[in-house]
């Protein structure tokens, strides 16, 4: 009997499903449904009836089968306590309970509205529905994947708790009482966690089922809109409304006004829904922020101690501004691209704050003739961006677009014919004129488009030409700040802060290339979104970058060659920075010996092996495919790579145990000078006349080298002089010891030695010996020497001699 109640509970359960399933499915699936659902049941009732069939005449235990039976006892009481905490803590469905209901009442919302006004839907409508279904999909499918997550593992759990029910040893008549009163509480606890787990089961499984309902639901609306939107792409080129010129005000049901107003509360709406599943997104844009403000700020207060801190920020420009501004700035440019494919109401709302940040840090470096231009552009970007998010057509809007798109046209030739500078103090892009022309190419077709009653693609290139301009003014405000931001980092942690704006224009050397190369490919990706291109794009792309592709037996995708040398790309930028802010020309122009300088090779070298090493394992490489291209590599080693290596390894060596260091003053062969760099292949010296000695690091290792600087930087000096036979010798160098001793850039420890050298056959040679402090000094030193020394002499009456005198 019992067996039949729980079949009759089960067939409850699942009547309760299919009555859920008849309003939303139709006829033929439900059948299948119920079929399913009829054969699952004639399987669980065969399963419980054989489970429950198996009740065998009890045996009486003997005295050594009571071992084993304890020993059973405890595991499955282990098993049994396990499988109970397990359920009772491992399995939330709150989020889930209270999330779906929200999550249906907006699928039928958007059904019903596609129902209703599914045709007047523009492109910028459809595509941000198809966005919020992708985000509520995605939101179900991590539900889904969570309960069937569950479904697993309270099925394991269940397989092991009747696996205990059914045990036939456990079906004994026990002597000793304890034992027995234990093995009836086993048995008692198992049958009720069996029975709490079919009932978690059949909740799992009713939620799964509402969850894959709604995800039919969302597939097919997300479907229908994304034909909908290809129709309409297809059709755009065709005559939507009447011409320009024979347009009459009846045509159109709504005012301007009244279509404004409705876009504006649709458009809050589709913000709100959108950012209320990104929340993660907003927080982690919220932490760069702050983290970015902070570092600028602290950079800031670290400059203003400085005595040439006036000096310094005069080298910024938009910073020197506001150093808040800025931020909020970068914030609100770099967010969109965390959020990925966000709705255009988003993305205007995220510029319109960015454009009115960047307002605030341009307008003291225009020009007098660029501000009403300016003032100009940002008028039209705001008419842009709203008529962006309209639903309907109206008669003003159409007008709208015209008069706009002329003003833009006129804006645009004027700056393009202009000779003068827009800004001030501010290096002009070498991009201006061209992003100017593109604009206005734009634009013309935007009003030709508008005139011949094309609205959809008047509205599109009227939005993207603003929108182009308008972000690439914003991606070189951004990529200004970035340099600046750096320049400040490098001045707040250097000694000599000033000198280093020869190491700022370096930076801007090296680095802003790479800085507009991000720029450009983040202005493409905007164009290529504003004519609603950005879903083809990544469909083209995951196309072309995911599809396998094979070279004999090797399979790969071009993804993972674009992430292995993305990465290998990063490490090297990262290596570059770290260069930069050791800062060794510094150290070169001291003429300070510099042992955090030297370890700099360690830590270039660590960045190229950790982002080798990330880069293979995000490229998924084999390691036996790693191994056989490392075996080519030894082999072309063998052949004609020796020295290479031998440089690289010898960079390695010098690194470990640096017999130089960054600022030494060394003599390798017939070249001196002092070491400004040492690199990983090759090694860089700057001689006394000037110039950058290029040396292999193989040769630094393989030749005698000689390092003035290693323990310190004191050098001897010593030069000659010839004095008559019949001066007294002891007199003379008493003369010239007492004159080395004034001078302060002498040692006196050790001191200054002078000795007797030579007989010549016309002069006795008299050597003098002296150190200096700083080898730097050593040859000006020398010829101070020389003079006083001569002086003395002369002063005393002796004459120096080399030749007999005529």
């Amino acid at each position: 009997m019992t067996a039949f109640k729980i079949w009759h509970k089960y067939c409850l359960s699942a009547s309760v499903i299919l009555s859920n399933l008849f309003h939303t499915m139709s006829l033929k699936t439900l059948c299948k449904i119920y079929l399913r659902t009829a054969l699952l049941s004639l399987c669980l009732l065969g399963t419980f009836h054989a489970s429950f069939a198996q009740k065998k005449r009890k045996h009486v235990v003997t005295e050594t089968e009571i071992p084993l039976l304890v020993n059973k006892v405890e595991t499955y009481t282990f098993t049994v306590d396990k499988n109970n905490f397990q359920l009772k803590k491992g399995f939330d469905f709150s989020a889930i309970e209270s999330t779906l209901p929200d999550i249906e009442k907006k699928i039928k919302a958007f059904k019903t509205k596609f129902e209703v006004q599914g045709g007047k839907m523009n492109l910028r409508s459809l595509n941000s529905a198809v966005i919020l279904l992708k985000e509520q999909s995605d939101n179900l499918t991590a539900y889904k994947t969570i309960l069937t997550d569950y479904n697993e593992q309270l099925t394991k759990s269940n397989i092991e708790v009747k696996k205990i029910l059914i045990d036939p040893d456990l079906n004994v008549i026990i002597p000793d009482s304890v034992l027995n009163e234990q093995l009836g509480d086993l048995l008692s606890e198992g049958r009720s966690l069996d029975t709490l787990q079919r009932r978690m089961l059949s909740k799992v499984n009713l939620l799964r089922n509402r969850l894959s309902v709604n995800l039919l639901q969302l597939n097919d609306l997300s479907s229908d809109m994304n034909y909908l939107s290809i129709s309409k792409k297809i059709n755009m080129f065709s005559r939507e409304e009447s011409p320009l010129f024979g347009a009459k005000a009846s045509q159109y049901q709504q005012s301007f006004a009244e279509v404004i107003a409705s876009g504006f509360q649709r458009s809050v709406k589709i913000i709100s829904i959108y950012l209320a599943g990104k929340m993660h997104i907003v927080t982690l844009s919220l932490l760069i922020f702050i983290l970015t403000t902070a570092w600028l700020l602290s950079n800031k207060r670290r400059i203003k101690k400085q005595e040439d801190a006036k000096s310094v920020f005069q080298q910024i420009n938009f910073l020197e501004v506001s150093f808040l501004i800025g931020s909020v700035m970068a914030l609100f440019t770099y967010a969109p691209l965390l959020f990925g494919n966000p709705t255009m109401s988003l993305l205007h709302a995220l510029e319109a704050i960015r454009l009115a940040c960047v307002c605030i840090l341009i307008w003291p470096f225009l020009n007098k003739g660029s501000k009403p231009l300016w003032i100009g552009l940002i008028c039209l970007w705001v008419f842009y961006a709203i008529d962006d998010i309209l639903l309907d057509a109206a008669f003003g809007e159409r007008w709208g677009l015209f008069l706009a798109g002329v003003l833009l046209m006129v804006i645009c030739i004027k700056m393009i014919r202009s000779n003068n500078a827009f800004f001030l103090k501010i290096e002009e892009s070498p991009a201006t004129k061209a992003l100017l022309i593109f604009t206005l190419a734009q634009v013309t077709l935007s009003v030709l488009f508008n005139l011949t009653g094309r609205l959809t693609l008047a509205k599109i290139f009227g939005v993207s030409a603003i929108q182009c301009l308008m972000l690439g003014v914003s991606l070189k405000v951004f990529c200004t700040m970035v340099l600046e931001a750096i320049y400040l980092q490098t001045e707040a942690y250097h000694d000599s802060r000033f000198s280093d704006f020869i190491n700022y224009k370096e930076l801007q050397h090296r680095f802003q290339r790479n800085l507009w190369i991000i720029a450009s490919i983040i202005w493409t990706i905007g164009f290529i979104r504003n004519l609603t291109l950005y879903d083809v794009l990544i469909r083209l792309s995951s196309s072309f970058f995911y599809t396998q592709r094979s070279i004999g037996s090797y399979q790969f995708t071009f993804a993972s060659i674009a992430i292995f040398f993305c990465i290998i790309w990063v490490s090297s930028l990262i290596s570059s920075f770290i260069s930069f802010f050791f800062g060794h020309e510094k150290a070169t122009a001291g003429g300070k010996r510099n042992s955090l300088n030297s370890m700099m090779l360690l830590v270039r070298l660590a960045i190229w092996t950790i982002g080798f090493l990330i880069a293979v394992a995000a490229a998924g490489i084999p390691i036996d495919r790693l191994s056989i291209m490392l075996g080519a590599l030894g082999v072309g080693i063998g052949f004609g790579l020796q020295n290479i290596v031998n440089n690289l390894v010898s960079g390695v060596i010098l690194a470990f145990e640096r017999p130089i260091q960054i600022g030494d003053q060394i003599e390798i062969g017939n070249k001196s000078g002092t070491v400004k760099e040492i690199g990983v292949r090759s090694s860089k010296i700057h001689n006394a006349e000037g110039a950058d000695i290029i040396v292999p690091n193989g040769d630094l290792l393989s030749q005698h080298l000689i390092n003035w600087t290693m323990q310190d930087r004191s050098k001897r000096v010593e030069f000659m002089i010839g004095v008559p036979y019949d001066t007294d010798l002891d007199w003379a160098k008493n003369l010239i010891a007492e004159k080395l001793k004034l001078n302060e850039n002498i040692l006196q420890t050790p001191a200054p030695v002078i000795i007797v050298q030579d007989f010549g056959e016309y002069a006795i040679s008299i050597r003098i010996l002296f150190w200096v402090a700083d080898l730097g000094v050593a040859g000006s030193m020398r010829s101070t020497a020389m003079i006083d020394t001569k002086k003395v002499l002369s002063e005393a009456g002796v004459q120096l001699q080399i030749r007999p005198l005529s």
